[in-house]
């Protein structure tokens, strides 16, 4: 019965995937390659925040994608199985969905205060990018954990380093991509990855390993 829930819930997301690529084919095919070419980044590094639909429905496949994967890493973490609690799947979710908002906001406003706020702009799409396809990869791992694999705690922590890993490559990327920009305001920005981008994440890790 969780399987057939999960399965409505990731063919419906791999619909709204085919319809984003079917729609927007150069735009999507050039965004999946941004780990290895930054021609997609360096084409839309001067433009600001975009809420597009193609945006969107992407942050709506990494959000749903993202707490899929934590309700399943909580349940194989804290030895329960698979139960079916739909509504703990979507507390997740409103967690998850909270946490970036508020986290957004702060960033916005930090990068006001500390005289960042154009780079800042920049960066944020930039993480927007990246988001829409680490989703799209936590979308292919749900599918793999749920049907393919019997999943384990060490195959999680192995897919939640490749995570890490992807996220890394996006920072490092955005550094390269703005180095002149970052180099002006260095320990700004060094303080506000500390603020925002390190500390946080720790804090909602402990948090769903809490709850």
């Amino acid at each position: 019965m969780i399987k057939d829930t999960f399965t409505i819930i990731i063919l419906s997301l791999i619909f709204i995937i085919t319809l984003i690529r079917y729609n927007n084919r150069e735009k999507f095919n050039s965004l999946i390659k941004i780990f290895w070419n930054n021609f997609y980044l360096k084409k839309h590094k001067n433009q600001k925040i975009q809420y597009s639909l193609f945006n969107c429905l992407l942050q709506i496949n990494f959000i749903i994608s993202l707490g899929l994967f934590v309700f399943v890493f909580k349940s194989i973490y804290n030895e329960n199985g698979f139960s079916l609690n739909f509504l703990e799947y979507l507390d997740i979710i409103q967690v998850i969905l909270t946490f970036f908002i508020l986290k957004t906001v702060a960033e916005l406003i930090i990068s006001w205060l500390f005289g960042i706020k154009q780079l800042i702009n920049l960066y944020l799409n930039e993480k927007i990018n990246y988001n829409s396809l680490i989703g799209l990869i936590i979308l292919g791992i749900n599918v793999l954990i749920l049907y393919y694999f019997n999943p384990s705690i060490n195959i999680l922590f192995f897919f939640i380093s490749l995570i890490l890993l992807l996220k890394l490559t996006g920072y490092m990327n955005s550094f390269i991509l703005h180095k002149k920009s970052i180099q002006k305001n260095w320990f700004y920005f060094i303080l506000y990855l500390c603020t925002l981008e390190i500390i946080p994440y720790l804090l909602l890790y402990n948090f769903f390993l809490s709850i």
